[in-house]
């Protein structure tokens, strides 16, 4: 059934009804999966998950070291596999990927699939209020939203470069309706934006609180790879960190000038 909102709206036209799903790309994400899963279930009518057992092809050399290890057994055997549709593949990019995602879901009569990678979190009153507001301003090409960026621990988070706490506005979710697809990576091949304002609610984002292991495991398989030298940032940035350092950013370093120490309330799928 899809989720129902009320809007404002002419005398006679009634309630409107618009059907949401997220989309994962599952690969080095075993941490975080289940987590993403349980934020999403309760909001949204489908769950996809895009599983691959080897990596993209921007780093020609992680299809020789890295394999998936995740166990899909534990979603199917999971209280929430009712929402659940596991696409299994082999994809060259991360657009390709997500698009076999878009693609199902179009056929499936989605109206909006929202881009929930496995390490982005919401609160869940928040998550269904920009959900609303998106089904509020329908005819969007697709919508962005506001994320907190985590380093190392949930106990600091990445300022960009002017200082600011939320470093961007991320693609949340594309409008399948307008036939939006993926073109690169999680940009959209259509322009027409609107932008969630963060007191509607924002993403908090875990990308960077990983082991060692962990992140040497996302630097080299992930859609920037090509973009960077991953053992020179692990080496030089990554393992010498402190609370001093400065320049973090893996591309573009000015980009995440510096780290600050908080003492956010997290959303409450990261309190389990």
């Amino acid at each position: 059934m899809a989720t129902q909102f009320v809007f404002p709206h002419p005398p006679g036209v009634g309630f409107r009804f618009k059907k949401f799903a997220t989309h994962v790309v599952l690969f080095g994400q075993d941490k975080w999966i289940m987590k993403n899963i349980e934020n999403a279930y309760q909001h949204v009518d489908q769950i996809y998950i895009a599983y691959s057992e080897y990596p993209w092809t921007y780093n020609t050399q992680a299809i020789k070291h890295y394999r998936n290890t995740f166990d899909l057994d534990i979603i199917r055997n999971s209280p929430f596999m009712d929402k659940i549709t596991i696409i299994e593949g082999v994809w060259k990019t991360e657009e390709d990927q997500r698009n076999a995602c878009a693609d199902r879901a179009a056929k499936d009569g989605m109206d909006y699939l929202i881009i929930h990678d496995a390490d982005e979190f919401y609160f869940h009153a928040e998550f269904m209020k920009i959900m609303k507001e998106i089904a509020e301003h329908p005819n969007y090409d697709f919508y962005k939203v506001g994320w907190y960026c985590f380093w190392k621990t949930f106990d600091y988070i990445l300022l960009g470069s002017s200082g600011e706490e939320i470093v961007g506005y991320p693609e949340f979710a594309i409008n399948l309706k307008r036939g939006v697809r993926f073109a690169s990576k999680r940009r959209p091949n259509k322009n027409d934006v609107y932008v969630i304002p963060p007191a509607i609610g924002v993403c908090y984002h875990g990308s960077y609180v990983l082991t060692n292991e962990e992140l040497l495991t996302k630097i080299n398989t992930w859609g920037h790879a090509h973009q960077m030298n991953p053992t020179e940032w692990y080496n030089n940035v990554w393992v010498k960190w402190n609370e001093n350092s400065v320049n973090l950013h893996p591309i573009n370093p000015p980009a995440w000038s510096k780290t600050k120490r908080v003492e956010f309330i997290l959303p409450e799928v990261l309190k389990k």
